[in-house]
């Protein structure tokens, strides 16, 4: 961003906190006061898995691009809180106080986990601010499997029903994804729980599964390990997998991808809402930073919870109509 361009982002912010983040407090006892500038303390951010994976790295470099362009009075301090496919951490986002000093940065896997029944709230529970890209996903075997094509997959999978065994983190993305696609297939994997993406990268590369859900940056970064492609679930081919057909090319009706989204306890004030994505937002229009998230194996396309809250409800109502039938 040029230097012109950033004084007129900030210059935003600094209007938008004016009008939007100093609002009049409710009058008790015959007096009143006015609300501080919001943030006045750091703010949590909480990110449901461990340190160092694709989630957490792209959360640490959307804080550090927000802090080093002052865009809030305060820092972001990053909680990673693993476990129970993330769940530990979005219910410790949930229950939290929603005083805008808890933020969550997660994925779709909030609509999976409820599908799954190990918990009983999901994405409507939560203030959507905003999302931080997506990763656009594929299949993938190890370059030796026998599955050479996405075909050749299907052809065996539907004359062995569950012979195919799929590397997976069950109840998340990774996991009904795939079953989607399967069903729509009409044929069966076998789900083995392996867990986080270096689990399941050790699984396909060590042989003990034959096949799992990678973003499509991880089969390029990958690949001389011997991690190969077979399907995308992207809109359209993937310009840097151009000979790797899309799901809808083999005979599906959808693409999918993982949004990475900002949340906030239900009921956090709409001031703090829209500093947030503010920030987001201005950081996101950078260039270098679109590269960075690229990186990250995410597509670097920001929105605010009107783009999100659809990409949410569709894959929501997908994994129903897949649970019931």
């Amino acid at each position: 961003m040029s230097r012109t361009g950033y004084s007129k982002a900030k210059a935003t912010l600094i209007i938008c906190r004016a009008l939007g983040l100093c609002a009049l407090a409710s009058i008790v006892c015959g007096g009143g006061s006015v609300l501080a500038e919001y943030p006045e303390k750091p703010i949590k951010l909480v990110v449901p898995t461990n340190a160092g994976g694709e989630i957490d790295g792209l959360a640490r470099l959307l804080k550090r691009e927000i802090e080093e362009r002052d865009l809030l009075a305060e820092k972001l301090v990053i909680l990673n809180i693993p476990g129970a496919g993330g769940t530990l951490g979005t219910r410790r986002i949930k229950q939290s106080k929603p005083d805008g000093y808890t933020l969550g940065f997660w994925s779709s896997g909030f609509v999976a986990s409820r599908a799954m029944g190990i918990v009983d709230y999901d994405h409507t529970d939560f203030e959507l601010i905003c999302m931080s890209g997506y990763a656009e996903l594929g299949l993938g075997v190890h370059r030796d499997s026998k599955f050479d094509t996405i075909e050749t997959l299907v052809s065996y999978a539907k004359a062995n029903p569950r012979e195919v065994k799929f590397s997976t983190n069950i109840g998340l993305p990774t996991h009904f994804i795939p079953l989607l696609f399967a069903e729509q297939m009409g044929i069966e994997f076998s789900f083995i729980q392996t867990g986080g993406g270096s689990q399941r990268l050790t699984s396909i590369l060590g042989r003990h599964t034959d096949v799992t859900l990678f973003a499509n940056t991880a089969f390029l970064l990958f690949k001389e390990a011997g991690l190969k492609p077979l399907v995308t679930f992207s809109e359209k081919r993937d310009p840097l997998l151009p000979h790797i057909p899309t799901s809808k090319e083999v005979g599906t009706d959808f693409s999918l991808g993982e949004v990475r989204v900002w949340v906030a306890p239900k009921g956090t004030p709409q001031a703090a809402l829209n500093t947030i994505h503010e920030a987001v937002r201005i950081v996101m229009e950078d260039p270098t930073v679109k590269e960075s998230i690229r990186q990250f194996g995410a597509a670097p396309v920001f929105g605010g919870s009107e783009v999100c809250q659809p990409l949410l409800d569709e894959l929501s109502d997908r994994i129903a109509s897949c649970i019931k039938g």
